[in-house]
């Protein structure tokens, strides 16, 4: 029964009995309410009955124990070397871990004891209980006397030759920890070292490189010191010739003899390091098969520029492939200019892979060949690829992008691509339930391996990767309700990279056109309101140059630390000014912009800087930050920023508990009597930061915990959109906060990202309201339907 049942029945019944039956409404009402309560509390005794259960020690046989960890404890009387990085060493030593626990609960090992053992070793059962469940991890498993001498082990690489570890297991009846205790003693000092003193061959390269050594007499001993020497030495000798020589034939001994805890270190090769070893090598005949194939081969050579080309189809410019090939005949062996030689013949963009194989004849000592081997892609290629939108917006749709490519359109290892693509889209709820859009766009872009018109010599294209990029395209972007937007863009850069990490772009000419057209009545009703909207739009006629820089060290796992920067300056308008004035094409109408063609042109200055920053936790735990500040300034020909170069806040990639553009400017908000207008939100500045948690939960399902929080603003005050300007007394006040938690499905190829988000902070609101943690209901399907943002899109958001 409900309280509106009661309500209903009490209308029906006479005035006279109403007192009696509003008394016996109360009290069943209440005894209805009171069985609730002890329902509640009844259900919730049974789960904690159960949860308190689930310690997973039930199945644990006597004579075993449930391993619960291990206590570390360092002789705080000896020095110990670099102590958190050694006893980090030390536990990454420890392959059993215990079982994960909540509180005292182990509920992946009552899982795991809950499923009967399978079959098979394969199949759905093996994977709930060993994948999704934990096996229990058992003291018994443990080899103790082996892991103290692993632990002495580590300490002796520091320089600790003396050290002890022991142990003492402390253990119930069911469970058992281990307290292992450290004595570290003193570590030893390097008193000198002596490299090999021969001036000849190998030995003299050996022994010019002890000026630069890692190795310095006084220094505490640490073998990894010794280690990164070892590679050093190797490295400098790859670059001198010494193909067949290998780091692992040095060998460092330490005489500990000489003084109480001090050692003399020398440096020696190995008695069995081979006779090739010794020797220094010079480049002689380079073949470089440029089509290369396992099937019935025979091709034509050709001598070019003191290279063997060999070729069946001869299709490729000699001069783009030889131009990234930076091993010549007669020089030594240099490994970086093998590595830059692969790097360089991918990069043009025409091969699938390409390797070098090096020999040698007894005939020639000193001397080897090398076949470079290249397989090309097919010269044209097409593809389609179909996809469908659900996105936070509302909208939904299916979507078609059709590619056509040629990867040597005149010869010269040029890149032609076209891309045509388009979709389609609806508003599946909300206010503008049903409203459509679509959007068509065309584009084209021809890359050449080289800077165009300029000539590069071959030392400097080693180090720059060159490329000149011409792209063209037009589309057609219609709100069928509101409004259509037609486009044109062209643009003529340079693009090149610096080492691995550092790649850059500049665009010398960046032109784009917007025409904004079939504006309905209702959306010029909303234009007519908001004036700088309107300037926005129409002013889009932008020619301009932009340049971009990007250091990008991601996907390097080997370190802890993973950077991401990338910074870009937009310039549009000045060059077209001078022209303009000079041609006296200004309006004469000092209230009206210059125009160019009879159309008004942008001028501005746009930053964008965008960091990012991984720490990687452990092999299966992130944690990750990113931070964009952005800023564009109209000026001189504009009052307001193009349409197209404004910033925009909120959504999947952006602050993910908000719906995607709905962010400020600033405390704006749309006012009821246009929210029927579905406008994207825009600013001029920007100010946006995110911190995420990431962990794998099994294999490619992967976990994460997240904050975001920014928003945009106005650079020059808009009366229609109040709060909407930049003050920097304020902004901080000003920005949206929001939360989740997000699943990953990461299979490599694809990304298939779910992230649910609420907000924490709502800038528009007064501003003693704006936190609204404290309203946090997750049991109100109100709360739910105005805050619970779900995010579904493709790859990670930073």
């Amino acid at each position: 029964m409900t309280d509106s049942g009661f309500s209903v029945n009490l209308r029906i019944l006479s005035k006279k009995k109403s007192k009696n039956i509003s008394n016996e409404f109360c009290f069943i009402r209440t005894t209805v309410i009171n069985n609730q309560k002890i329902n509640l509390v009844l259900l919730a005794s049974f789960f904690l009955l159960i949860l308190s259960a689930c310690t997973g020690l039930r199945q644990v046989n006597s004579g075993k124990h449930l391993y619960t960890g291990s206590n570390i404890k360092i002789d705080s009387s000896k020095i110990l070397l670099h102590p958190s990085a050694t006893k980090s060493e030390i536990e990454d030593l420890f392959t059993i871990k215990p079982n994960r626990k909540i509180f005292w609960m182990r509920p992946l090992l009552c899982f795991h004891n809950m499923i009967a053992e399978p079959k098979s070793e394969k199949g759905f059962w093996h994977w709930m209980k060993y994948k999704l469940g934990e096996p229990p991890s058992f003291l018994e498993d443990m080899n103790l006397p082996y892991m103290s001498s692993a632990i002495e082990n580590v300490l002796q690489k520091r320089g600790h030759f003396l050290a002890k570890a022991s142990f003492e297991v402390d253990s119930g009846i069911k469970t058992a920890k281990v307290n292992f205790k450290i004595y570290p003693e003193s570590p030893y000092i390097l008193n000198s070292i002596k490299y090999p003193e021969d001036q000849e061959g190998i030995a003299g390269e050996i022994h010019k490189l002890q000026k630069t050594s890692i190795l310095k007499p006084g220094s505490f001993y640490d073998l990894k010191d010794f280690e990164n020497e070892r590679i050093r030495i190797d490295s400098t000798l790859k670059e001198k010739g010494y193909f067949y020589f290998n780091a692992d034939y040095l060998l460092f001994t330490a005489d500990t003899s000489v003084a109480s805890k001090q050692a003399i270190i020398r440096l020696k090769l190995k008695p069995e390091t081979p006779a090739k070893a010794y020797m220094a090598f010079r480049m002689n005949d380079i073949y470089i098969v440029d089509d290369y194939s396992l099937r019935d081969y025979h091709p034509d050579t050709t001598l070019f520029g003191g290279y063997h080309l060999l070729s069946v189809k001869n299709q490729f410019n000699p001069e783009i492939i030889i131009n990234s090939v930076f091993l010549e005949k007669d020089s030594l062996y240099s490994k970086s200019n093998h590595l830059n030689t692969l790097r360089h013949l991918m990069n043009i963009g025409i091969y699938k892979f390409a390797i070098a194989k090096f020999t040698t004849e007894d005939s020639l000592p000193g001397k080897m060949n090398v076949n470079i081997l290249l397989n090309p892609f097919k010269k044209i290629s097409l593809s389609a690829e179909m996809s469908a939108a659900i996105k936070t917006t509302g909208f939904a749709g299916p979507g078609l992008k059709l590619n056509y490519k040629n990867r040597n359109l005149f010869g010269s290892a040029e890149l032609f691509s076209i891309t045509l693509a388009g979709n389609f889209e609806t508003q599946l709820n909300g206010d503008s339930k049903g409203q459509t859009s679509y959007q068509v766009n065309l584009n084209a872009s021809l890359s050449f391996p080289k800077f165009i018109p300029f000539k590069i010599v071959k030392k400097d294209i080693r180090s720059l990767f060159p490329k000149t990029i011409i792209t063209v395209g037009v589309g057609i972007y219609s709100r069928v309700e509101l409004y259509d937007l037609k486009s044109f863009n062209t643009s003529l850069g340079y693009n090149w990279k610096t080492g691995q990490k550092i790649s850059q772009l500049l665009k010398i000419l960046d032109i784009s056109y917007t025409d904004l057209v079939n504006t309905t009545a209702e959306f010029e009703d909303y234009l007519q309101e908001n004036p700088t909207v309107r300037k926005s739009f129409e002013e889009q006629f932008i020619i301009g140059s932009s340049y971009n820089i990007v250091y990008n060290n991601l996907g390097r796992r080997a370190g802890k630390h993973q950077f991401y920067i990338s910074e870009t300056i937009d310039l549009s308008g000045n060059f077209v000014n001078v022209i303009a004035n000079l041609g006296n094409s200004s309006s004469s109408n000092d209230n009206e912009p210059n125009k160019l063609l009879g159309v008004p042109y942008s001028q501005f200055i746009r930053i964008r800087n965008e960091e990012r920053y991984f720490y990687n936790l452990t092999k299966t735990s992130q944690l990750g930050m990113r931070l964009i500040i952005g800023g564009g300034i109209p000026y001189s020909n504009s009052t307001t920023m193009p349409y197209n170069r404004q910033y925009f806040s909120g959504g999947p990639s952006s602050i993910r508990a908000f719906f995607t553009r709905s962010i400020g400017p600033g405390t704006y908000t749309v006012p009821d009597s246009l929210s029927s207008v579905s406008i994207d939100q825009a600013g001029d500045l920007t100010l946006e930061s995110s911190l995420e948690y990431r962990f794998d939960i099994i294999k490619s399902f992967k976990g994460a915990i997240f904050a975001d929080a920014g928003n945009i603003w106005l650079v020059n005050d808009d009366p229609q959109r109040a709060g909407g300007k930049f003050n920097i007394n304020t902004f901080y006040s000003e920005l949206a906060v929001g939360t989740g938690v997000g699943f990953r499905f990461d299979f490599t190829f694809i990304i298939l990202r779910f992230d649910i988000a609420f907000p924490l902070r709502k800038p528009w609101l007064p501003e003693s309201e704006r936190w609204v943690a404290d309203k946090i209901s997750f049991g109100s399907s109100q709360w739910r339907n105005e805050n619970l943002i779900m995010n579904i899109a493709i790859g990670y958001p930073f």
